[in-house]
């Protein structure tokens, strides 16, 4: 029983690390199935009595356009993850194999380029893709947020590459290979849990940007999700019915995907550490 102790305490905060960290969706959640009343009712309702429906039948009927916010939010995410896995895995394994010199130096010099804050670029951006016609454009939002993910991109790729055993490309260069066959046929096979691992982290950084999206699509209709759900509330009311239950619909696609991706996620973000 003493042995078992620290185990024990393990799994013991990590129940309590993941309630705390699913307490905002089960709320949100719940006040989704709320009526109005039950929302605002003071003392406060913790669970929906009665539960309905209808908030989300209101969504699809008064707010249709929820549905384009998400798709968008779905094009530019997908978009966002196929660039910057194509370019990041080209260069995270140009910088763990090629023997560039002072490769370490330049992984931290592309780690420092994304610590830059998005608000600092919008100025800049703007005007740019204002003069190039790419305001209002999957295009450009695409480009924008291949800009900030690129570089955790190439360092995540990069060291899950580092892992993989350099013999195998070794004697496929043997065999006549080139750099660009072999990375096509070899390394990416080896290395799908990461891919998988860094492109699931990328979409949901994508899909959950607020700035940019919001100074690049000034037209409605090409709004993304985080920015159509912020312009619900009203000039003199809060609705937390309709803002409730539209993010709980937005959030729907993340939650899928993590649940089909989940072993591959865990691989790809551990191989680093078990290898």
């Amino acid at each position: 029983m003493t042995r078992n102790r620290p185990r024990i305490g393990l799994y013991t905060l990590a129940i309590i690390a993941s309630v705390i960290s699913f307490l905002p969706i089960i709320w949100l959640i719940l006040t989704s199935i709320k009526t109005t009343a039950g929302i605002y009712a003071w003392p406060p309702q913790y669970l929906p009595a009665p539960v309905t429906f209808q908030n989300y039948i209101d969504i699809f009927t008064k707010s249709p356009e929820l549905l384009l916010y998400v798709l968008n939010s779905l094009i530019v995410g997908l978009g966002t993850t196929i660039v910057s896995l194509s370019l990041g895995g080209m260069a995270g394994y140009a910088l763990s194999r090629l023997g560039m010199r002072r490769a370490g130096v330049l992984m931290v010099f592309i780690l420092a380029v994304s610590m830059f804050p998005p608000v600092s670029l919008l100025p800049s951006l703007f005007q740019t893709f204002l003069n190039l016609g790419l305001l209002n454009t999957y295009t450009g939002l695409i480009i924008a947020h291949t800009g900030l993910f690129l570089p955790f991109s190439v360092w995540m790729l990069a060291s899950y590459f580092a892992t993989l055993p350099k013999e195998i490309e070794e004697a496929a260069r043997m065999d006549g290979m080139g750099f660009f066959r072999i990375f096509w046929s070899i390394v990416i096979p080896l290395s799908w849990p990461g891919f998988v691992a860094t492109g699931l982290i990328v979409f949901i950084h994508s899909w959950n940007e607020f700035p940019l999206a919001l100074v690049l699509m000034t037209q409605n209709a090409m709004r993304t999700a985080p920015v159509g759900i912020s312009l619900y509330p009203g000039e003199y009311a809060f609705p937390w019915e309709t803002i409730s239950t539209a993010t709980v619909i937005a959030i729907v696609p993340i939650l899928v995907i993590t649940a089909i991706f989940q072993k591959q996620i865990v691989g790809g973000l551990t191989a680093g550490t078990g290898k």
